[in-house]
């Protein structure tokens, strides 16, 4: 008898789709079940990952409306649908809670990342941080980060810099090569011992945006395992201190 697998069943909630569900429970794998309107490979990397990319690239980022939540339609983009502005009105707000900070764990939202707000709070995240620092994403510099390690092809990363000014952006790729669809590429089992190395005269200390965290490199090297500790994607800035010492 074959040994059970971890299988992620693509169309799960259509009439076919429930049928092969049901024969791989009987057969004693453990399914995945993923609906078409949820998407292949959101949470793995790449639903959010070109969010994060779009924002922070040289250029101006371009949103639909209503794209604040998933929008996987296999057609051309098209913002003169209608668009539910009452119930993203009312998740922004419940995200946000009493202004103090965000109300919702990223825990949270990592685990129920099909309803989209995960989308919603990296958007308005990598947006409030780019609004923050108008010239580093103006006019500063664009530089591409190397990674090293066996799964250096599974990350693609770059720094924006703007004289004291850092941010550094990184995100994975063919990223189902690390984790079952549905689940995402967080962590020391995932990332190992891989590492990203900064470019020259980059910052020691990072804060990232998305979870608070700080993030130290070691010999001009930051591990994935600290990037992607928490979050599948990652945009970090430099800490207060680190800024202050780089100014004067």
């Amino acid at each position: 008898m074959q040994a059970p697998k971890k299988i992620a069943v693509v169309g799960a909630t259509g009439r076919v789709g429930r049928h092969v569900v049901d024969v791989l429970h009987d057969r004693g794998h453990d399914v995945v079940a993923i609906s078409r309107s949820s998407g292949v490979d959101v949470i793995t990397g790449h639903g959010l990952a070109q969010a994060l990319v779009k924002i922070a690239f040289p250029g101006v980022p371009d949103f639909y409306q209503g794209s604040e939540l998933w929008d996987l339609r296999l057609v051309d983009p098209d913002n003169r649908g209608p668009i539910d502005f009452t119930n993203r009105i009312q998740l922004l707000q419940a995200l946000c809670g009493d202004g103090e900070g965000w109300a919702v764990p990223v825990r949270e939202l990592l685990s129920h990342w099909d309803d989209g707000r995960i989308k919603m709070f990296l958007v308005c995240k990598a947006l409030g941080f780019r609004v923050s620092n108008p010239a580093l994403f103006a006019q500063g510099d664009y530089i591409p980060v190397e990674a090293s390690g066996k799964k250096k092809e599974n990350v693609f990363a770059f720094a924006r810099r703007s004289r004291s000014a850092w941010a550094l952006i990184a995100v994975p790729r063919l990223s189902t090569k690390l984790v079952v669809p549905g689940e995402p590429p967080i962590g020391k089992e995932v990332w190992g011992t891989n590492t990203l190395c900064l470019p020259r005269n980059a910052p020691e200390e990072w804060v990232n945006v998305f979870t608070g965290e700080r993030v130290t490199a070691r010999e001009s090297h930051l591990y994935l395992r600290d990037v992607f500790k928490e979050f599948p994607v990652a945009l970090l800035a430099v800490s207060s201190a680190e800024r202050k010492l780089s100014a004067s």
